[in-house]
């Protein structure tokens, strides 16, 4: 076959059955690898997708940052700066902004504790949005 003559349509018929070839073999070598698994006495799978529910994917932490430790704080913590933090406020009380900065916390942490621990406790009110105070006790 000279190759230098073929015209267009020769060279897609080409191809085509080329492919053809190509897809065939590969099926020929799946049904040989079933052959020696059946033989050999190990479990198939028959079709080529994986049934259930994919695993889950580790979680990759990362390393902790410079003077920061990769461990949690003790239970209480966040508390206890919080009320430090809303007691050395005085009556104006602070705002969540201001107040996760001082306490190294990021804010969405010290909404959700006000919105679930904070509420909790009688002697914190709510000044404004997002803004708290420390109440004084009554004697």
């Amino acid at each position: 076959m000279n190759l230098t003559n073929i015209n267009s349509g020769a060279l897609r018929n080409l191809i085509k059955l080329t492919d053809r070839k190509e897809s065939l073999l590969a099926e020929i070598e799946k049904i040989e690898g079933q052959l020696a698994s059946l033989i050999s006495g190990k479990a198939i799978r028959t079709s080529g997708k994986r049934r259930g529910r994919p695993a889950k994917k580790g979680k990759v932490t990362k390393a902790p940052k410079a003077g920061r430790s990769a461990k949690r704080a003790p239970r209480g913590t966040l508390k206890k700066k919080i009320v430090a933090a809303l007691k050395a406020a005085g009556e104006a009380g602070m705002k969540v902004t201001d107040l996760s900065k001082k306490i190294g916390v990021k804010n969405a942490n010290v909404h959700v504790w006000f919105s679930s621990t904070g509420k909790k406790l009688p002697e914190i009110k709510r000044v404004g949005k997002g803004h708290f105070k420390l109440a004084e006790k009554k004697a």
